[in-house]
């Protein structure tokens, strides 16, 4: 077969291209691929791109009958590697590879692919090079960011990321997305400290330390090799929704709130918290504290119990950060733990490649600029009129003790029993409880707990007669001002995820990455 490889074209003005959510769950881009317009997950957890394209006319320029499958620590991908002229913003890349997907197994509602932007260690370049060996690989196999900057050596070498916050409930929230530039008004995150790279396979860098209401937490050994004594490794990873951490960590932050109660069941797995109640939790790089907004520690949701015999629905916090389960002696190493969306969605983050290019092998250190989008001097104020305001249009709240001892209605068990996790399609409902058994006790093995959260968020939103996924509220942040608040009393709010995945490499080994 013969291909041109990827060059582009790059227009004028670097817009912000965007990047959309409903939900705070998913945060998606759109794209034009062979023709066609589809809108994929923003992942910078992942590297390839994949599209459902069944029943859409996308004009391929070249096709092969070499099969991969991309798999996530919720659902999975197969089908054949192929190329199409590939459109993200005002960006065009000719003959990108992808992932031609005709099988989709327990993806979330609605994602038609996924938009890798991480680095080119994953699966279609590993299967390129062990079926044409690593000249074609690395002529044909690399991700679209990789071609983008490879082609244009005088654009500069990085993206931009801030995800928003939904406003209301299902109203869309355009964040941004800025490649080769920075968006107006943030392009002080030049001047912010460069955070380096310091694993291959993800956005992965070093962790000064956490703060709960001010006062540090001292995480374990790392459990990555070299990493200096109090610090460990955290992934930046845009496809996580609920960020893992260490247990002691998640335990640490909510059992500082008063009423605060760890709940367990068949569905879900995580702390639950009074709505109202929230905690000061930062973290810090470099030297430098991002507070994370106290509505990104708690997810509220409307979830129907059994009371005096019939069905009720109330509104329940669940906690957005959670316990990290992957385990580093099969193969998910590298990194101690992932900042998702409920902590990116206080920072504005660069994501720079700095001279490191696959393509011509030039070894460059990534690295990673973050300017606070929180004013500590407003946020919990914030925190407690925009939740008050959402609360005001879900049904009542009930208290975490009493919810812990509550029946779920039979119509959530039910529809949550009739998943099917081999479900093929384009993503459903019934999709979503997908997971890796942890041992006999549990449904769901480490993030998937997480995402069997967002399970219930989708069965429930099926289930209640006039409610919506919910959207977390919020107000307008003030950028870049940091600095310690005094502590208030507890917790806050957000979204989605995906785990890890095994792929084989060019030698027959194990490719293992948690792959969001």
């Amino acid at each position: 077969m013969t291909n041109n490889g990827a060059d582009f074209m790059t227009m004028m003005m670097n817009d912000n291209i965007g990047v959309n959510t409903a939900d705070g769950i998913q945060y998606a881009v759109e794209i034009t691929l062979g023709g066609q317009n589809f809108t994929v997950i923003l992942d910078t957890g992942s590297t390839d791109l994949w599209v459902d394209a069944r029943g859409r006319d996308v004009q391929l320029t070249n096709t092969t009958s070499i099969e991969a499958t991309e798999v996530y620590g919720q659902g999975q991908t197969s089908g054949n590697i192929a190329f199409a002229d590939l459109k993200i913003g005002e960006y065009a890349i000719s003959s990108q590879v992808f992932l031609n997907a005709t099988q989709v197994s327990s993806m979330p509602p609605g994602v038609q692919g996924i938009l890798g932007m991480a680095f080119d260690n994953a699966q279609i370049f590993a299967t390129l090079q062990m079926a044409w060996g690593p000249d074609a690989a690395a002529k044909l196999g690399h991700s679209p960011i990789t071609n983008l900057f490879a082609m244009n050596e005088s654009l500069p070498n990085n993206f931009d990321i801030q995800l928003g916050r939904p406003s209301g409930l299902g109203e869309v929230n355009t964040g941004t997305f800025v490649i080769s530039g920075h968006a107006s008004g943030y392009e002080d995150v030049a001047q912010a400290p460069k955070l380096p790279r310091v694993r291959p396979e993800h956005w992965s860098l070093l962790l000064d330390e956490m703060r709960i209401n001010d006062e540090r937490f001292t995480f374990a050994k790392s459990s990555v090799p070299g990493v200096p004594e109090g610090k460990v490794v955290a992934v930046l990873d845009t496809g996580f929704s609920l960020p893992p951490l260490p247990k002691d960590a998640v335990d640490a932050i909510y059992s500082q709130i008063d009423g605060a109660t760890f709940y367990n069941s068949s569905l879900v797995t995580a702390w639950v918290i009074p709505c109202n109640s929230s905690v000061e939790l930062s973290f810090v790089f470099g030297g430098r504290e991002f507070m994370v907004h106290p509505l990104d520690l708690t997810l509220p949701q409307a979830v129907p119990i059994v009371e005096n015999g019939s069905e009720k629905n109330v509104t329940v916090c669940f906690a957005t950060y959670q316990y990290l389960t992957l385990d580093p002696a099969g193969g998910f190493g590298g990194f101690d733990l992932i900042l998702g969306d409920a902590f990116l969605r206080s920072v504005y983050a660069s994501f720079d490649y700095g001279d490191f290019n696959p393509t011509n092998h030039t070894n460059g250190l990534p690295f990673v600029q973050l300017v606070s989008t929180v004013d500590p001097h407003t946020a919990m104020n914030e925190f407690f009129e925009d939740r008050s305001a959402l609360l005001a249009q879900l049904p009542p709240t009930i208290e975490p003790s009493v919810f812990a001892k509550a029946t779920l209605a039979p119509s959530l068990l039910a529809q949550a029993n009739a998943s099917n996790p081999s479900t093929s399609g384009s993503g459903s409902v019934s999709g979503a409880l997908a997971g890796d058994e942890e041992d006999s006790g549990s449904q769901w093995m480490g993030l998937s707990k997480t995402w069997g959260i967002v399970a219930v968020v989708l069965l429930a939103a099926n289930l209640l007669v006039g409610l919506v996924l919910v959207g977390i509220t919020l107000t307008m942040c003030v950028r870049g001002m940091k600095g310690k608040s005094r502590a208030v009393g507890q917790s806050y709010a957000p979204v989605r995820l995906k785990e890890a995945a095994a792929d084989d490499d060019a030698e027959g080994g194990a490719l293992n990455r948690y792959s969001d």
